[in-house]
């Protein structure tokens, strides 16, 4: 099996002040399951970790452990973007960010579970048809 986790459950497992017993058992499944993310992921979980950086709340050393263990998971990148009225389409639906709709866009499609710590995103994943945690 396979699931998709979006950027706040994948910092999570790097930055241990943002793990909760959501994201560890995420985790724990990402040890056996493939996790796949959207494109999009790259460049937010750069963000991210960037941002932690630049307020202290990482050290430089940290960051790049970070980006090494995550290399390391071998997350399933999915390159494409949709088409852009299909996630304008799930953002009204469920009001949510078009950013989120591209998480939600791919575990639709791959008819994955999927893990996030954002309640209404969650909640829209569950009204999508999509077991989500």
């Amino acid at each position: 099996m396979a699931f998709v986790a979006d950027n706040s459950v994948i910092v999570a497992w790097f930055v241990p002040s943002q793990a909760n017993a959501l994201t560890r058992e995420a985790w724990l499944l990402a040890r056996k399951e493939q996790v796949h993310v959207p494109a999009m992921w790259q460049p937010e979980f750069a963000a991210v970790l960037h941002a932690l950086e630049k307020r202290g709340l990482l050290a430089p050393h940290q960051v790049d452990s970070a980006i090494s263990k995550v290399e390391r998971l071998g997350l399933e990148v999915h390159g494409a973007f949709p088409a852009l009225a299909p996630l304008i389409d799930l953002a009204r639906r469920h009001g949510i960010k078009a950013y989120d709709a591209c998480y939600l866009h791919l575990a639709v499609s791959m008819g994955a579970k999927f893990y996030t710590r954002d309640a209404k995103l969650r909640q829209a994943a569950r009204a999508a048809g999509i077991a989500a945690r």
